[in-house]
């Protein structure tokens, strides 16, 4: 099972409470990314692209879920704090721009996902990652919504409103970027779930999910959830 989405869509609240509702396991990619980044950044003075790929390809990664949070753990060690951190962001954008630690990540991520039952979400869920999944979801928010979300999740509500444009101007730059890549994730979306139809919580979203894949002919006669789904025009 997959969910993607553009950057603070909320996917990653979504998928964590949707594999607690299935007794899953959530995988998030953007952890794995940060947590790279991490070593990278305290690794020593190397080539910061090739001991990315090096760190990914020689790491095990795990998750594990506390009541209110996914943990993510590199050779045995919790780094969900540190990966948090958001002074991180810029290099893990920085290192997932290198080919080389895309395949390496997604070679692991993809045995993850083959490992056991799980709920995967991230950049290219749908499409690469777990492209045969029974279920693929897709979120969505406007972009407003999304970067004041990313930017008083990572703390960041302090910065000055000149400094807060300069982030909005990031995220448009991110979103320009991944167009291609999210407008072929959609389409193979089995629900594309509009977070802006009412402002769910991520639990609310995620029981939503939870009950399409359950009661999906039921959801679909009821007028008070259907609204907030919406099937893709097409599917290969």
């Amino acid at each position: 099972m997959s969910i993607d989405g553009p950057i603070g869509s909320g996917k990653s609240s979504v998928a964590f409470e949707l594999a607690r509702l299935l007794g899953r396991t959530c995988i998030s990619t953007g952890m794995m990314y940060r947590a790279v980044a991490l070593i990278v950044r305290d690794g020593g003075p190397y080539d910061r692209a090739s001991f990315a790929c090096e760190v990914a390809r020689v790491s095990h990664f795990e998750f594990t879920s506390r009541p209110d949070s996914l943990r993510i753990c590199v050779d045995g060690t919790d780094v969900t704090d540190e990966v948090s951190d958001p002074s991180i962001l810029p290099l893990t954008s920085e290192i997932a721009q290198h080919p080389g630690l895309r395949t390496a990540l997604l070679r692991c991520q993809r045995e993850m996902a083959l490992r056991e039952p799980s709920v995967i979400e991230g950049r290219d869920a749908n499409t690469q990652i777990v492209p045969t999944a029974r279920w693929k979801f897709y979120l969505d928010a406007p972009p407003e919504v999304r970067y004041r979300r990313l930017h008083d999740v990572h703390k960041l509500s302090a910065i000055s409103p000149l400094e807060y444009a300069e982030f909005v101007r990031t995220m448009e730059l991110v979103d320009e970027r991944d167009r291609g890549r999210l407008r072929e994730s959609s389409r193979q979306a089995d629900v594309i779930h509009h977070e802006n139809f009412a402002q769910l919580s991520a639990l609310q979203d995620a029981v939503i999910l939870y009950y399409y894949i359950f009661r999906s002919e039921e959801i679909r006669r009821n007028a008070s959830i259907s609204r907030t789904i919406s099937a893709p025009t097409a599917k290969s």
